[in-house]
């Protein structure tokens, strides 16, 4: 093959990757819509913590704190 035709399909196939480059779909973010509010529990016995009330907003704000308090590297 002559040089010339070398460089010319080098060129050829890099713009074609470039070009299948582009083709990828935008990645938008969009807000989560929550079916229903996370105190209101689940449905499966297993999800649940060991004396919270499904549906009580401070029962489960109580458990938020005390798993919170478990997680601080200050209080270990």
């Amino acid at each position: 093959m002559k040089p010339g035709v070398i460089v010319s399909l080098a060129v050829g196939i890099g713009t074609a990757l470039m070009v299948a480059g582009c083709t990828e779909k935008p990645q938008t973010a969009t807000a989560r819509k929550a079916d229903a509010t996370a105190y209101s529990g689940s449905t499966v016995p297993g999800y649940s913590a060991a004396g919270w009330k499904a549906g009580d907003k401070e029962s489960w704000e109580g458990q938020m704190r005390e798993r919170n308090k478990g997680q601080n590297e200050y209080g270990r």
